[in-house]
Order: C-alpha cells, then structure tokens, then sequence
C-alpha cells in the first residue's frame, strides 16, 4: 500500500492525473498551488492576503468560483479596515452576490470605504441614493455630494454624471437652494480636507 502511496504522489509531482492517465496542465496546477499557497497566508490574518484570497475565491482561479468564500474573506479583510474590501463588500451586498442583497449594509461599507477616499465606492453610494435603492425616496442631494467628490478626485464617469445633475436633477423644486448650497459646502469641505493627506 505504501508503495502505491509512494508512486501516485511522484504520478502528481510529475503532473500525471493518476486517475485519468492524462498530464495535469502546468498553468492549473501552478493556479492551484497559487491558491493553497494564499489560502495559507490568508489564514494568518493580514487583510491584503484576505483580499487576494476573496478575489481568486471570486474569480475561480486555482479553486472553483464560490461567491459565498469570497465575500467571506473580502469580509474579514474589511472589518480590518482594508479600504478596498470595505468597498467590495458593499457592492457585493448591493448586487447579493456572495450574501443576501442588502442596501442598508451596502451602504454602511461603502460610506467607511467613501469616506477613505475610495471613488468606486463613492460612485456606488451616490447611485444608492440617486436611485433610492433600499430607500423611502430619492436623495438627490446627498447623491450629488458623493458624486462631486469622485469628480473632484479624478472620475471622469463622475464628472460626467455631476454634470448632468447640476444641469437637471438639482433643478428638481424639491432640491431647495438651501439644500444646494450645504451639498456644495460639504464637497468643497471634504476635499480640502482630504488634499491636506
């Protein structure tokens, strides 16, 4: 017994399917031990390998894709403060992938990775509240406060968006000039604030 043991690992080692008779490709077996190899850094807590583990988890690479696993381990990097898995986790709880759609949630990550700097997740909470997903009513305010600051980080695809509701939704009467003007504050506010970082 031993020695069939013995002969099917050397059958691995040597990249033949013991089963199957047929050589394993070298680019999946590299992309598996690729993921053993992470999984095991992963499992000592440091949330950038907890992220990378979620993405190959997400993308099915060395493993078969399980949403479920990647969300739990983008989760875990998140709560340790890793801003791009605290934006992940909210678009994953936005569009229910790996775990139950949930707008509320979605937006409690995205604001903690928004208020980062993260403009993927600031884009993502302005169509939150653009759209009143998981809300009594849209916000528009509060979507163009989100937006404007992507804009003013960088997005193009926000400057865009920002553009096209200065010029029609902020017209909406139920946009107050009161409410403008706070909204604009606020943006000017954050990023002057963030610029000094």
């Amino acid at each position: 017994m031993k020695e069939i043991i013995t002969i099917l690992s050397l059958l691995v080692a040597l990249g033949v399917d013991a089963q199957q008779k047929k050589p394993i490709d070298p680019a999946v077996l590299k992309a598996k031990q690729d993921f053993e190899r992470k999984k095991a850094e992963a499992d000592k807590g440091d949330p950038v390998k907890l992220h990378e583990l979620g993405d190959l988890y997400y993308s099915g690479r060395g493993t078969a894709r399980n949403y479920a696993e990647a969300y739990k381990a983008y989760l875990a990097a998140a709560g340790k403060g890793y801003v791009i898995s605290e934006a992940t986790v909210g678009w994953m709880l936005r569009n229910g992938q790996g775990a139950s759609k949930d707008y509320k949630k979605a937006m409690e990550w995205y604001a903690k990775a928004a208020e980062k700097g993260h403009v993927e997740a600031q884009m993502g909470l302005g169509e939150i509240y653009y759209n009143s997903l998981g809300l009594p009513k849209r916000d528009y305010a509060t979507a163009y406060r989100w937006y404007a600051i992507a804009a003013g980080l960088g997005s193009k695809e926000a400057k865009a968006f920002t553009l096209r509701m200065q010029q029609t939704v902020l017209k909406d009467p139920r946009v107050t000039a009161e409410q403008k003007a706070t909204v604009e504050k606020a943006v000017s506010d954050w990023l002057a604030a963030h610029a000094k970082k």
